[in-house]
């Protein structure tokens, strides 16, 4: 497909999102992620090879169709929509914003905060430590993933 082709492929997926969510709450565009589903075709060419955007396009295209009119059912859609995600994840290490904060966070302050706060006898300390540590840690990974041009 030739660049303009492609180019009026994403205005028309990005339409089509436009006139689906137009009438959601402020609340089910958060739900649904319809932001981020709006950027996605913008990282074919730099963290999806532009060899697989064709197939990456119809995968986007065909999530944005599942998008639910109101009163109906979302479930199906976030579940396809989290489906790709993770995918996008596993292939090209495609991550949400925050996603190593919130991995990395409560995963320290149990492993480190309880394991040193019950050798110490002093658990009310070092919990809040575990948690600072994760946090530090988390946003060091997101800042460097962001770098890299691979959060969503």
């Amino acid at each position: 497909m030739s660049k303009e082709g492609f180019d009026q492929r994403v205005i028309d997926f990005k339409n089509q999102i436009c006139q689906k969510s137009a009438r959601y709450h402020k609340r089910q565009i958060q739900q649904y992620e319809i932001e981020l589903l709006k950027r996605l075709p913008e990282k074919i060419g730099k963290a999806i090879p532009e060899s697989k955007g064709e197939y990456w396009m119809n995968r986007f295209e065909n999530i944005a169709k599942r998008l639910p009119d109101l009163g109906e059912n979302g479930t199906p859609y976030i579940k396809a929509k989290n489906n790709l995600l993770r995918e996008l994840n596993k292939k090209h290490r495609l991550q949400r914003k925050g996603q190593w904060l919130g991995t990395m966070m409560p995963l320290f302050m149990i492993t480190i905060g309880v394991a040193i706060g019950v050798s110490t006898g002093n658990l009310a300390l070092w919990l809040p430590l575990g948690m600072v540590l994760g946090a530090v840690i988390g946003i060091i990974k997101d800042k460097s993933a962001e770098k890299k041009g691979l959060v969503l």
